[in-house]
């Protein structure tokens, strides 16, 4: 597996600006810097199926009752 930057400070302020959490204080902006990373790697870690079609989400099925 190769190697991953970390996330930078700017790159975490420019992700909370496009998805709406302008409102976030320099602190929680901090703390999103410091878990970015285990969260990049753990998105990282979840196995994939070669194909969407081979993904078994479009067979589930709500309950109708």
């Amino acid at each position: 597996m190769s190697d991953f930057p970390a996330w930078t400070q700017d790159e975490i302020n420019a992700f909370a600006a496009r998805y709406g959490l302008a409102n976030l204080t320099p602190d929680h902006l901090a703390r999103m810097r410091e878990l970015a990373d285990r969260v990049s790697a753990a998105g990282r870690a979840i196995p994939r199926m070669p194909s969407k079609g081979d993904e078994p989400a479009s067979t589930f099925r709500v309950p109708l009752a």
